[in-house]
């Protein structure tokens, strides 16, 4: 048996108390002239809408951020979580060209902004889109935020969201991956934001010193 016929058997078996026929007529032939299988999917489709509206909301309320980066991207990156992962990273690679900020914006397209805190970066390389700079210790990535993340962060453990400046921190060790699969190399604890367009990802420092950093970005 269909389901409709089920539903047919299930209506024509009830026992509904009596209403007035007038009420009753002009309800029936409304209904008719729907058809079941339209109904049924109708009813679906507010439900989906209702639970997306409902999932949406949750999303932006602090307390599930970090649960919500585990599936959706956190401005350029991509964050999947996995089972396990590296246990420690080497240093944090130093940028070795020496372009003037003048010169990398003119490469990559749009004006990079640097910690306030840290001074003049001692390396800085640009492409299309892209600026990276570093300090002894430190680096910082940005990049113009695309329809198509530009990184992977293979991740274990969980996030944890930084709601003064909006951000994440990736508190372990984890993968850095190209969005062509390719293995950039094992990252450390890293902060990631999105401001104006661009992602930023700052390395080499610990949470409460990469949060002032970042807030003193411009």
């Amino acid at each position: 048996m269909s389901l409709e016929d089920e539903l047919r058997a299930v209506g024509r078996s009830a026992v509904v108390p009596p209403v007035d026929d007038t009420l009753t007529a002009t309800v029936l032939t409304r209904v008719a002239d729907i058809p079941v299988r339209k109904r049924l999917r109708d009813r679906w489709r507010t439900f989906l809408a209702g639970f997306l509206v409902i999932l949406a909301g949750l999303a932006l309320t602090p307390p599930v951020r970090a649960t919500v980066a585990e599936w959706l991207r956190i401005g350029g990156v991509q964050a999947q979580p996995v089972g396990t992962g590296p246990s420690t990273a080497p240093p944090v690679p130093t940028v070795g060209s020496h372009l003037s900020l003048e010169q990398a914006a003119q490469t990559a397209g749009f004006t990079p902004k640097l910690p306030k805190q840290l001074g003049a970066p001692t390396g800085v390389e640009a492409s299309k889109g892209f600026v990276a700079t570093s300090w002894t210790g430190v680096r910082l990535e940005q990049f113009q935020t695309g329809i198509d993340p530009l990184y992977m962060k293979r991740y274990y453990g969980s996030l944890e969201y930084v709601e003064e400046i909006n951000a994440f921190w990736f508190k372990t060790p984890h993968d850095l991956v190209l969005v062509n699969k390719h293995v950039v190399r094992i990252a450390g604890p890293t902060l990631v934001w999105e401001r104006d367009g661009v992602t930023f990802r700052l390395e080499g420092v610990d949470k409460a010193r990469a949060i002032e950093l970042a807030s003193g970005t411009s």
